[in-house]
């Protein structure tokens, strides 16, 4: 059998690897279980990223998109954008900040069209079908109960409630006036997370009946096909605190998620399940109750700026934990950020491509390589399979369409171990060297 490998480690990315005959007893093999579909994999198209990239030349522009996004380089299929400002704009704003305009007579996407609306066109020159799902940070400051982006949560009053559902409807509907389509809409970004930048938190009762009875029928009102899911969850975040209180609690899984979730009519309006940061400490608990539900994951951690090898490493972990927990879509987060990867906010992050701001040069990171070594080889359609032996915890298996099976190895230990893939006259070894990424098509 032919089997082509490659491999990435710190010193040598992209390389062509070798296989041999089977040996050793660390072996991987399949179990013949095929699990979920395999939809896709993006990142976010962020403000911060499109400003980054105004100051590459024109050929590194190109080769971004093209390196992103065409089947030759990591063939995302979908992407992520805020609905108003998020914690990598260039600064605070919101499609409405006209105080008690419940009738949203001066909502508009302006800036939208100065920023996002331009970077999700250049992706779409390779990726004219790019899915889309977008969630909001914060609602506009009226509608808060402290007028400020960040901070807050929204006011539980009727009047607000219908103007906040009509906001994302406008939302969807503006966008698809500039000819594109949304195809998701995920409630809040992290509900849970009360930040210095724009955020809004949510207690699962009041999200609840903001879904059930407000958001819900508004989408089903307008005629639109967008899909609503429970987006994008970010908690548990915290251990529960075992001095009389209750720190964290409310973001547990019967406090948070279930409550939504067991509610018939709520559940009746929602597609699926977006999940990130400490959402994956839920995820086997929602999809064991809500199997006929659909799972993202909607926003890999960010890291802090240094794109070292041992944060990708990192999120192969968490690739490993969202793909063995049953999402259909990976995300990756910051797409392209100037060196240093400092928010508005003070948030040093990772990205994709780093960008000198006084040179232009254009840097390709570790997590890019990542990414690539899974989404240029997995694609739509494929199903992710089951996987058993001492390797299994170090591999996400996956069928494609046109029956290719593509291995997605990782070894951070500090040592070389020998990888064994055992499947009758079709099986083979590879030397798997430390800190080092491996793809097997088969």
């Amino acid at each position: 059998m032919k089997v082509q490998h490659i491999f990435s480690t710190e010193q040598d990315r992209w390389q062509n690897g070798t296989v041999s005959a089977p040996q050793g007893n660390d072996t991987l093999s399949l179990t013949g279980e095929e699990k979920q579909e395999v939809k896709g994999f993006g990142g976010c198209f962020n403000e911060l990223g499109w400003d980054a990239l105004q100051k590459v030349s024109p050929e590194d522009f190109e080769a971004f998109f093209r390196e992103l996004y065409s089947e030759d380089g990591c063939h995302f299929t979908m992407g992520r954008l805020p609905m108003g400002a998020n914690d990598f704009s260039l600064g605070w704003y919101s499609c409405d900040e006209t105080d008690g305009d419940y009738e949203l007579k001066d909502f508009t996407i302006d800036r939208d069209r100065q920023y996002t609306i331009p970077y999700i066109r250049e992706a779409m020159k390779y990726q004219p079908e790019l899915m889309l799902f977008g969630s909001p940070w914060s609602p506009p400051t009226w509608m808060k109960t402290k007028k400020v982006y960040n901070y807050g949560r929204i006011r539980m009053e009727d009047a607000v409630l219908r103007a906040y559902a009509q906001y994302f409807v406008r939302f969807v509907e503006e966008y698809k006036k500039e000819g594109i389509k949304i195809s998701q809409m995920h409630v809040q970004n992290e509900p849970m997370a009360d930040q210095k930048f724009p955020s809004c938190l949510w207690y699962g009762e009041d999200m609840l009946v903001f879904v059930r009875d407000y958001l819900g029928p508004a989408f089903e009102k307008s005629g639109l096909d967008t899909q609503l899911w429970l987006g994008t969850i970010n908690g548990p975040f915290n251990d529960f605190m075992m001095d009389n209180s209750d720190a964290g609690f409310g973001e547990f899984y019967d406090q948070f998620a279930n409550t939504i979730l067991s509610d018939e009519k709520a559940r009746s309006y929602l597609t699926g399940v977006g999940l990130q940061w400490g959402g994956k400490h839920v995820i086997q608990q929602i999809r064991e109750s809500y199997p006929e539900l659909h799972y993202m994951q909607t926003e890999s951690e960010c890291g802090d700026g240094r794109n070292s090898w041992v944060h990708a490493e990192y999120i192969f972990n968490q690739m490993w934990i969202y793909f063995h927990n049953g999402i259909e879509r990976y995300t990756y987060w910051n797409m392209a950020l100037p060196e240093g990867g400092i928010s508005t906010w003070g948030w040093r992050q990772n990205s994709l491509i780093t960008v000198n701001e006084e040179t232009g040069k254009m840097t390709w990171q570790p997590e890019y390589y990542l990414m690539k070594h899974l989404s240029h080889f997995v694609q739509p359609g494929a199903r992710v399979l089951g996987v058993k032996g001492r390797w299994s915890s170090n591999t996400i298996a996956f069928r494609n369409p046109d029956g290719k099976i593509i291995l997605l190895v990782g070894n951070s230990m500090n040592r070389t171990r020998t990888f064994c893939y055992e499947a009758g006259e079709n099986s083979f070894s590879a030397e798997i060297p430390p800190h080092s990424f491996h793809t097997f098509v088969l």
